[in-house]
C-alpha cells in the first residue's frame, strides 16, 4: 500500500485583522490596530505587537506615514519582468489609497538623499544579485512563485536600511508585493466587490519578521469565466453601449480581473467564450478576412501582467471557438482535419512568447460529444496537436510546453476505457459539475506530467444548472479538495467561477487551498471565515459575520437554488418548512444588524457579499413555501389559500427588489450584473424570465360543503372552518381523496401515535373556510392538552389557528387512544383521534439515543465511541453536509481496510419494541474518484451480529440523461447511474433492512474501510419514518439521555 496522507490536525488559531493564511507582517503604528496576531498563539516570541515607544517604532521598517508626510521609494531593475513593474506600480498605488501618501518608483539607482527603499525584484534581476547581507535569497532560484520578504541592513552600499521583495520569478515577486497589500488592508476585491480601504496614518513592516513562502501546493490556480449570459455580458455591453457583434469583454474588464486574480495568488485564466474571443476582441478586422495569427489587446495584457492563458475544456490550441462560429470552414469534427490542422497552427502561433498553457483533445460542437468518437481517434488528434506546437516552438522536447488534457464528460468515460494520455500532458480531471470528484491521479500509475481538478462553483447542464447565487458549501470544497491534494493531483486547479458575483467567497476559498491548502488544515473553514470577515467588514465584525457565513453556506448548498421548488420542504411533516425558514430568518435578521451598524463606506460590500444573499435565499424559500401552502389550503378549501397566494405574489415581487437594490449600488455601478433566472425552472436550463409558480384561488364568500355527508359522525353539510392536523393533507368536517384513499366514509381522522421521547407536541390547524365568523371550543381527555383550547376563527383567515396537542405523560394510561373533540358554532364539529405508546425509561445506566414516535435519528457526530486502528481514525468536518456536519476517515490514502478492522464509529440507542426496520446511513455524494476497481467501500454491524460491506456507489454509468421529455439525451459521461438525485438532494440514502430480535439497547457500529465516505446521519426506522412519508431534511435528531 502506498501511503499518501495529509495534514488534518485541528489548530487553533489567533484571527488576524488583515491577510489570510500569512504570517502577520504589517503593523499601523498609532492607528489603533492590533497587531499582535501570528500564526502560533502559543509561542510569546511572535506576538509582537506594534507600540507608539520610540524603541519599537524605530526597529520597524516604515512603508509610509502620514505624520512625517514621507512614503519610502520603491527600488527596481530596468531590466525586470514587466509583470512585477505593473504591480510595483499597483503597490504603490495601494499604500496611496491607505495613507493618501504615494511611493516613488525608481529603476536601478536611487537619489543620493534616499537612504532606505523598498527593494524589489526577481531572484535572477541584477538588483537583487547585488545584494548583500541575506543568504535566504539562495533558496529561491529555480523554484516556482516563491518569495522572501524582510528587513535588511545595509543590502547595498548606498542602502542604509531596506525591506527587501524577493520573488523566485516574476509572479513570486507579484505576490509578495499583493500579500503586503492585503496586509495593509486592500482586499482582493476592492473591485469587484467594492471592499473600501481603511485609512491608516502609519504603515510599516515588522522588523523582527519575515514573510516567506515556498512553492504553492498547486502548480497552475485558474479561473474560468463562464456562463457569462445573461449577466456578465449584459452588464458589460450596457456599460460599454456596445452594439450587436462588438465585443464586450476588453481590456476594461480584463485589466481588473487579472489584477484580482493575481492579488488571489491565482495565475491561469480561461477566458469567457459564450460570444467572445479573448485573443480576438480588440483587434482591427474585417469579415472578409481571416483573424491574423498575432495577438491582440487582451492576450497582451494578460502576458504584460504575468497571467498564464488557456482556453476552456472543448477549446483546443489556444482559440475561442466563437472565432470558428465565425471564421471557421466546414464542420468541427475531423472529417476537417486539413483546415482544423491549418486553425490550430495559427493559434499556436499567435500564442508563441504568451505564457500559454494548451488545451487539447478535441469534443464535439456546442459542448457535446465529437461525432464519430473513439479512444483511437481522440488519440490520433491530440498526437496531430502536439506535433504542431512541436513544429512551432521548434522543439522535439514537448515537455516544455505546458499543456492539459481534460477529461470532462463523455472524455472521462474514454480515460475510463483506457485513453491514453500522453506523458508530457497535464490530465485535467473534472468534478461531476456538482462539486465531487470523480477521479484522481491513480497512485500506482505515475504519470509525469501530473493531474489536476477541474471544479464547479457554477454549472449550465442536466439535471439543472445553477447560476444564481452562492450556493457552495466550504467544507465540503475543503473536504474534496483535500483528496485531490493527497492523491497529487496538484498541477492545475482551475474553478468555473460563472460570472464570479455573488461567489466572491467560495472563489477566493477555493484559491487559498490551491495556493497553500495545508494552511487550512481540518476545520479551518470558520477560521478562514473570520480572517476574511475581518479584512472585508473590520474586526469587529469577524466573528459574527463568520458564523452568519457558515450557517449560510451549509443552508445554501443543501438544496441549490434552482432545484428547489413549492413541495421541497415538507409542509405537513417535522414542521420542516418553518424550521428552515426560521433558519434563513435569523441569520437574515443578524446580518441585518451587521448592515446597519457598518459604515456607509463598508456597506455596499456587505451587501454584495453577504446581506443581499440572505435576503434573497430568505425570500425565495418564503416565496416556494408561500405557493405551497397556497396550493394545499386551496385543495383544503381553506381561505387561507388566498392569503397565501398573495404573499407569494409579493414575495416574487420582492425578489426583482432585493436584485435591484444591487443594480442601484454605487450609481449603478453592477446593473444587469445578477440578471439571472431562478425562479420556477421547468428544465434542466434556465427559463427566459422568472415566473411565479402556480397558484389558486379560493371563493371566500361561500362555505365547503361536503359530497357525501356522513350524519353518523354528525359531520354537517356545510362548513366555515377547516380542521388540519399534522402528518396529512386531509381536512374536516368531511371527506376527500387526502382524508381517505376512497374519498368517502372516511374514519376518524388521527394524529399519528405520541409517546414520550417523541416530539413534544402535534399541532392542529383550525382555519376559515367561507363568508362567516366562527366560535370554536375544545374538549379532550384530561391527559390531553391543547393549547389554546378555544379561539374566534374570523371569516377572512387573519385568525387561523394553530393548536398544539401534547401529552400530561402522568395522567396519561400505559396505552390508549384519546380524542380531541373540536365544536365550532357553525355546527363544524370533528372528533380526532389521539393514539399514545407510554412507554417505560430505559434501564438504568443506559447513555444513547432512544427511539420516540416509531424511529431514532442520530447525528454521525454524536457518536457514543470512536475507536482508531492504528493511525487510522474518524475525524469531524465541521459543517459538512445538510445538518450539521460529516465524518470521515482520516488520513486520505488508498488503504483498503478488510471488514472489521479499520476505525469504527459506534451509536448506542434504545428500542422500545423488536420487529422489522430500515437502516440508513446517509453518507455524501462522493464519487469512486479512485477507478472503478477501487470503489469506495464502509460495513456496517448492528449489536453482535456479522458486520456486512457496503459499497454504496453504483459502478454502472449514468451515460446519457433526459432533461424533460422530448428532449435529446445530454451526455453525462462515466458518473453512477444513482448520481441525478444525489446531486440534485446532495445527499446518498444508503437503505437496507433489519429485524430486531428483542426490544431494549441496541448498537450499531459503522467500519471505516476507504477514504471518502462522509457519514452525516444515521436512521433506524422502526415504521415512524416510512409512515409520515416526505420530508427533504429527515427527522429531526432524535432524544438523547
Amino acid at each position: 500500500m502506498r501511503l499518501f496522507t495529509l495534514a488534518v490536525s485541528a489548530c487553533v488559531l489567533a484571527v488576524p485583522a488583515l491577510g489570510l493564511g500569512e504570517e502577520r507582517v504589517i503593523s499601523f503604528g498609532d492607528s489603533g490596530s492590533d497587531n499582535s496576531d501570528t500564526f502560533d498563539p502559543n509561542n510569546s516570541a511572535n506576538q509582537v505587537a506594534f507600540s507608539t515607544d520610540a524603541s519599537r517604532s524605530s526597529r520597524d521598517f516604515s512603508i509610509a506615514s502620514k505624520h512625517h508626510d514621507k512614503a519610502t521609494p520603491l527600488l527596481l531593475d530596468s531590466n525586470d519582468n514587466e509583470a512585477i513593474h505593473i504591480a510595483a506600480q499597483t503597490f504603490a498605488h495601494d499604500v496611496y489609497r491607505v495613507t493618501g501618501i504615494k511611493p516613488q518608483l525608481y529603476n536601478d539607482t536611487l537619489p543620493s538623499h534616499v537612504k532606505d527603499a523598498i527593494i524589489v525584484g526577481s531572484v535572477e534581476s541584477g538588483l537583487i544579485g547585488d545584494l548583500k547581507n541575506d543568504p535566504e535569497y539562495d533558496d529561491l532560484p529555480g523554484k516556482w512563485e516563491s518569495y522572501h520578504v524582510q528587513v535588511v541592513i545595509k543590502p547595498l552600499d548606498s542602502v542604509d536600511k531596506a525591506l527587501v521583495v524577493v520573488g523566485s520569478d516574476r509572479r513570486g515577486t507579484i505576490y509578495a508585493l499583493y500579500t503586503l497589500s492585503e496586509q495593509m488592508g486592500v482586499s482582493p476585491f476592492h473591485y469587484w466587490a467594492d471592499v473600501p480601504v481603511r485609512p491608516q496614518s502609519t504603515i510599516a513592516f515588522i522588523a523582527d519578521r519575515k514573510l516567506s513562502h515556498g512553492e504553492p501546493t498547486v502548480k497552475y490556480r485558474g479561473l474560468f469565466i463562464n456562463d457569462e449570459h445573461p449577466a456578465m455580458w449584459e452588464w458589460a455591453a450596457r456599460k460599454q453601449k456596445v452594439k450587436i457583434g462588438e465585443p464586450a469583454f476588453t481590456t476594461w474588464v480584463y485589466e481588473p480581473w487579472l489584477e484580482m486574480m493575481l492579488r488571489l495568488k491565482a495565475n491561469y485564466f480561461w477566458p469567457a467564450m459564450y460570444a467572445s474571443m479573448f485573443d480576438v476582441d480588440g483587434l482591427e478586422w474585417t469579415e472578409d478576412q481571416p483573424f491574423p495569427a498575432i495577438p491582440g489587446p487582451n492576450q497582451v495584457l494578460a502576458n504584460r501582467m504575468g497571467i498564464v492563458m488557456g482556453t476552456s475544456h472543448h477549446e483546443p490550441m489556444a482559440r475561442n471557438k466563437p472565432e470558428w462560429d465565425r471564421k471557421g470552414q466546414g464542420a468541427w469534427d475531423w472529417t476537417n482535419a486539413d483546415f482544423m490542422k491549418q486553425w490550430w497552427t495559427d493559434g499556436a502561433k499567435r500564442a508563441k512568447g504568451m505564457e500559454t498553457l494548451f488545451t487539447l483533445g478535441m469534443r464535439g460542437d456546442g459542448d457535446m460529444p465529437l461525432t464519430g468518437a473513439s479512444n483511437a481517434l481522440v488519440e490520433n488528434i491530440t498526437a496531430t496537436q502536439q506535433q504542431i506546437l512541436g513544429e512551432v516552438y521548434e522543439t522535439d522536447d514537448m515537455s516544455t510546453i505546458p499543456q492539459m488534457w481534460c477529461m470532462y464528460k463523455e472524455v472521462a468515460e474514454y480515460y475510463v476505457n483506457g485513453l491514453q494520455v500522453p506523458e508530457d500532458v497535464t490530465v485535467l480531471f473534472a468534478d461531476d459539475n456538482w462539486g465531487n470528484l470523480m477521479t484522481v491521479l491513480n497512485p500506482d500509475k505515475p504519470h509525469k506530467a501530473g493531474g489536476g481538478i477541474y471544479y464547479h462553483v457554477d454549472y449550465v447542464g442536466t439535471p439543472r444548472a445553477y447560476k444564481w447565487i452562492q450556493t457552495i458549501n466550504l467544507a465540503k470544497t475543503w473536504e474534496q479538495m483535500s483528496i485531490a491534494a493527497a492523491f497529487n493531483t496538484t498541477s492545475i486547479w482551475i474553478l468555473n467561477v460563472g460570472t464570479l458575483k455573488p461567489l466572491e467567497l467560495p472563489v477566493e476559498h477555493f484559491m487559498a487551498l490551491a495556493w497553500d491548502i495545508n494552511a487550512w488544515p481540518i476545520n479551518s473553514v470558520n477560521r478562514f471565515l473570520r480572517h476574511w470577515a475581518a479584512r472585508e467588514f473590520g474586526e469587529e465584525y469577524s466573528e459574527e459575520v463568520a458564523d452568519i457565513m457558515s450557517k449560510y453556506t451549509m443552508y445554501a448548498s443543501r438544496n441549490k437554488a434552482e432545484v428547489m421548488n413549492t413541495t421541497t420542504f415538507s409542509l405537513t411533516n417535522y414542521e420542516e418548512a418553518e424550521r428552515v425558514l426560521a433558519e434563513w430568518e435569523a441569520i437574515t435578521e443578524r446580518a441585518g444588524k451587521v448592515y446597519d451598524s457598518l459604515s456607509e463606506e463598508t456597506k455596499p460590500a456587505f451587501f454584495e457579499l453577504v446581506y443581499m444573499l440572505c435576503l434573497a435565499q430568505t425570500n425565495l424559500n418564503k416565496l416556494y413555501m408561500a405557493a405551497g401552502r397556497n396550493n394545499i389550503y386551496a385543495q383544503q378549501a381553506r381561505t387561507a389559500a388566498n392569503i397565501f397566494g398573495k404573499e407569494a405574489m409579493d414575495l416574487f415581487f420582492n425578489d426583482w427588489n432585493i436584485t435591484e437594490r444591487f443594480h442601484a449600488l454605487l450609481d449603478r455601478k453592477w446593473d444587469h450584473m445578477w440578471d439571472q433566472s431562478h425562479i420556477n425552472w421547468n428544465s434542466h436550463l434556465e427559463p427566459e424570465k422568472d415566473s411565479l409558480p402556480p397558484i389558486s384561488w379560493v371563493n371566500p364568500m361561500v362555505p365547503a360543503r361536503q359530497g357525501i355527508p356522513v350524519t353518523e359522525l354528525e359531520y354537517g353539510q356545510t362548513s366555515y372552518i377547516r380542521v388540519t392536523h399534522e402528518n396529512s393533507k386531509g381536512s374536516w368536517p368531511g371527506n376527500t381523496v387526502d382524508n381517505c384513499p376512497r374519498g368517502e366514509h372516511c374514519p376518524l381522522p388521527s394524529l399519528l401515535p405520541m409517546d414520550p421521547y417523541g416530539a413534544k407536541s402535534r399541532w392542529i390547524d383550525v382555519g376559515a373556510a367561507g363568508p362567516k365568523d366562527v366560535n370554536f371550543k375544545v374538549e379532550t381527555d384530561d391527559w390531553i392538552k391543547v393549547e389554546p383550547n378555544h379561539g374566534k376563527i374570523m371569516r377572512d383567515a387573519s385568525t387561523d389557528t394553530r393548536l398544539r396537542v401534547s401529552i400530561d405523560w402522568s395522567k396519561a394510561p400505559e396505552e390508549s387512544v384519546g380524542q380531541f373533540k373540536l365544536y365550532g358554532s357553525d355546527l363544524s364539529n370533528v372528533t380526532i383521534e389521539v393514539p399514545i405508546h407510554k412507554y417505560a425509561e430505559p434501564e438504568s445506566g443506559f447513555e444513547g439515543f432512544v427511539e420516540g414516535d416509531g424511529y431514532v435519528v442520530m447525528e454521525a457526530a454524536h457518536f457514543s465511541r470512536n475507536t482508531s486502528a492504528d493511525e487510522y481514525a474518524f475525524q469531524e468536518v465541521k459543517g459538512y453536509g445538510r445538518t450539521l456536519s460529516g465524518l470521515e476517515m482520516y488520513p486520505i490514502t488508498t488503504q483498503n481496510f478488510t471488514l472489521g478492522e479499520g476505525p469504527s464509529l459506534e451509536y448506542d440507542f434504545w428500542l422500545h419494541k423488536s420487529g422489522e426496520s430500515e437502516l440508513n446511513v446517509q453518507i455524501g455524494p462522493s464519487l469512486n474518484f479512485l477507478g472503478l476497481n477501487k470503489t469506495l467501500a464502509f460495513g456496517v454491524q448492528i449489536d453482535d451480529e456479522e458486520p456486512f460491506l457496503i459499497r454504496p456507489i453504483p459502478t454502472e454509468p449514468l451515460g446519457f440523461a433526459i432533461g424533460r421529455p422530448g428532449q435529446t439525451p445530454v451526455a453525462i459521461g462515466a458518473v453512477p447511474k444513482d448520481w441525478i438525485e444525489i446531486v440534485k438532494n446532495e445527499i446518498r440514502n444508503v437503505m437496507f433492512p433489519f429485524e430486531f430480535k428483542e426490544e431494549g439497547k441496541h448498537t450499531l457500529k459503522v467500519w471505516g474501510m476507504t477514504t471518502g465516505i462522509i457519514v452525516e446521519r444515521i436512521w433506524v426506522d422502526m415504521g415512524g419514518i416510512s409512515e409520515r412519508g416526505y420530508s427533504y431534511l429527515g427527522p429531526p435528531e432524535s432524544r438523547r439521555v
